[in-house]
């Protein structure tokens, strides 16, 4: 009887295994056996839904006392801060951290400087490692620091 349960168990967990199997191969079939049109459709849809991110950027002075300037930008997602501030304004940078933002330039004798917040947040590290995502709202504000 033990041996009968044994033999009717081994032969129930093959058939689990070999549905699973052709599942996955069907599957891939299904994928293979699409037309390059709707494959390009495929993707072109996944790059569109890429290039619809857009995070806002607002310049500011003096702890938001006057706004410089405010601009929505189209991003990819994981575009790195660094990255799309050169591309969209005059920056300059020094190992990540942002230094010059339209020519208004760090300056040690008045302690000013460029301070950013995304989403409200302070930032605790520079621009360039600054991972963005849609829909981020970035605030470079030139400030003192004391």
């Amino acid at each position: 009887m033990k041996s009968l349960l044994l033999k009717l168990f081994t032969v129930l967990v093959a058939l689990v295994v070999l549905a699973a199997c052709g599942n996955d191969e069907s599957s891939n079939n299904a994928t293979q056996n699409q037309t390059p049109n709707e494959n390009q459709a495929n993707t072109t849809e996944t790059s569109e839904q890429q290039e619809e991110a857009t995070v806002k950027i607002v310049l500011s002075k003096d702890k938001e006392a006057e706004i410089l300037e405010e601009k929505e930008v189209e991003i990819n997602e994981g575009d790195i801060l660094l990255d799309v501030m050169k591309e969209n304004f005059n920056a300059e940078d020094q190992d990540g951290f942002i230094t010059s933002l339209e020519g208004l330039d760090y300056d040690e004798e008045n302690s000013m400087s460029w301070m950013f917040s995304i989403n409200g947040e302070s930032s605790l590290v520079g621009a360039g490692e600054v991972e963005l995502k849609d829909g981020d709202v970035v605030n470079f504000d030139y400030q003192s620091w004391e």
